[in-house]
């Protein structure tokens, strides 16, 4: 995860679900730089449920571990986007 120092602004619309439900349910939205390149919103949870529950936005998630981070699905079409994030 990225540090908090940086703020990062979403324009996809899965993104910007994926961040609004995550901080409603309580949980702390990062940016997440995490394999296959992915670049974006995630949340680290204990119990994948906790996230996945949460939100109607599809999700990939890794195990960390010692818990779950979350975020939305990659689509092809959508992958590295350089104007989805500033």
């Amino acid at each position: 995860m990225d540090s908090s120092e940086h703020e990062y602004t979403y324009k996809h619309p899965d993104h910007l679900r994926f961040v609004t439900e995550m901080e409603d349910a309580g949980l702390e939205v990062q940016h997440y730089r995490g394999r296959f390149y992915w670049s974006g919103p995630a949340v680290f949870v204990d119990d994948v449920q906790d996230a996945l529950g949460a939100t109607g936005v599809r999700c990939q998630w890794d195990n960390m571990g010692r818990g779950w981070v979350v975020y939305p699905r990659a689509y092809d079409y959508e992958a590295d986007d350089p104007t989805d994030v500033r």
